[in-house]
């Protein structure tokens, strides 16, 4: 199967670094392309705070200064694995809920396929609460990758 466009949640961790390069070999052989998107999420009661005092003009709102350095990290740091990888890529920066705007940039744009990392976390609280990467599969109405992180796949990615 042909994957001509794919979507990967980046962060600038390790997990995401891996599930770029999962990515970028995807879409290498056929020239397709990787959307990278990061999202800043922002505690509902914050950012209602945040919401009134940037409405009323005092301040900054400190979700659209994250979403900034979010974008500026993007472009500067987080995607150079794909620039290694020489793939096309473009970058998307989105506020809210990490799973939803994964799911709706992934209709809006029609992606192939879905792509993040994941750090295996075995613990009583993930098990309890759930990671995004088990809220997505719950939710995706299209094939998603879980990448999983291991050591020695950041040296085989950090060697190229």
């Amino acid at each position: 199967m042909e994957l001509k466009k794919v979507l990967v949640g980046i962060d600038g961790s390790p997990t995401s670094t891996a599930a770029q390069c999962w990515a970028a070999d995807a879409v290498r052989d056929c020239g397709g392309e990787v959307i990278a998107i990061h999202v800043v999420a922002a505690p509902l009661v914050a950012q209602a705070t945040n919401d009134v005092v940037h409405g009323l003009g005092m301040t900054d709102s400190a979700l659209e200064r994250a979403l900034a350095e979010s974008e500026r990290l993007l472009e500067e740091q987080w995607c150079q694995p794909l620039r290694d990888a020489g793939v096309t890529y473009r970058t998307v920066s989105a506020k809210g809920d990490p799973v939803h705007e994964l799911l709706h940039v992934a209709r809006k744009e029609d992606v192939d396929v879905i792509v993040v990392g994941h750090q295996a976390e075995s613990s009583f609280a993930h098990r309890l609460l759930r990671g995004n990467s088990d809220t997505l599969l719950d939710h995706a109405r299209r094939p998603v990758v879980i990448v999983p992180y291991s050591k020695v796949a950041s040296k085989v990615s950090a060697s190229r």
